[in-house]
């Protein structure tokens, strides 16, 4: 015959177990508790450490950008108030092609050399300098120019072009200014000033003259940038007849030196 549990011993066994229970309860909660705030304090140092890396991603870009900025400076739309004439042409530097940034002043005979940042930016583009002479701003003796020849596509003679460009170099600041960009079938070669006129030689991408070749005697196919106008391109340019005589005059004495 069963034994029936008395009431006291029923209430004595809830009385103890229902600590236990409201202690799992209470533990339950407090590490319940704990993991949902160490995932949103995670969550929340995750989402701070990718905004910061964004932001930091942001200000390095900006960097660069103003970097490159600096590097090449927008082309300004003149560089004289207003044309200049009726002045000899000036070609004031030589180029050597043996010494890729040197320039030898004409009429002093020192060499000033383009710094190497600036140097880097034209290597980097894989462009070759092209200047012939590369002539002073006419009011300003610490800008040069520059040409440069670069990114040659198609097929000799007939499809090939050159992607040419015009700069000015600023010898105190290093500051490189693109003035002028084409994609020719030709090569651009700065020459010297003619008042506010840049002058050019349009050469053939592939040229190899002779050793007393005159480009001011031998040659036709020029253009001028004029520095009061930029923006209005190149536009034909005819030698004067004085600056003829005078290439006419070194090719003479050339060929008298080398005794052909």
């Amino acid at each position: 015959m069963e034994q029936e549990q008395s009431p006291e011993l029923g209430q004595n066994k809830w009385n103890s177990v229902w600590p236990i229970l409201l202690t799992v309860v209470i533990t339950a909660i407090i590490v319940g508790g704990g993991v949902y705030w160490w995932q949103n304090s995670v969550s929340e140092q995750e989402v701070l450490d990718t905004t910061q890396i964004q932001s930091a991603q942001t200000d390095t870009e900006q960097v660069n950008v103003q970097e490159e900025e600096k590097d090449v400076a927008t082309a300004p739309a003149k560089l004289v108030n207003t044309a200049i004439t009726g002045t000899a042409i000036e070609q004031s530097y030589s180029f050597s092609h043996g010494e890729p940034e040197g320039f030898t002043s004409l009429s002093r005979g020192n060499i000033i050399f383009m710094a190497k940042k600036a140097m880097a930016r034209l290597y980097e583009n894989e462009e070759n300098i092209t200047s012939f002479y590369t002539p002073e701003h006419p009011t300003n003796s610490d800008i040069i120019f520059i040409s440069t020849s670069g990114d040659i596509t198609g097929e000799w003679p007939d499809t090939i072009k050159s992607t040419n460009k015009i700069y000015s170099y600023d010898i105190k600041t290093d500051e490189v200014t693109e003035l002028y960009e084409e994609h020719e079938n030709r090569l651009l070669r700065t020459m010297g000033m003619d008042g506010s006129k840049l002058v050019l030689m349009y050469d053939l991408i592939d040229n190899s003259p002779g050793p007393c070749f005159s480009v001011w005697a031998d040659w036709e196919s020029f253009g001028y940038l004029e520095l009061a106008d930029i923006n209005s391109g190149l536009r034909p340019y005819t030698v004067p007849s004085y600056q003829v005589e005078i290439g006419k005059a070194e090719q003479e004495k050339c060929i008298e030196e080398m005794g052909f």
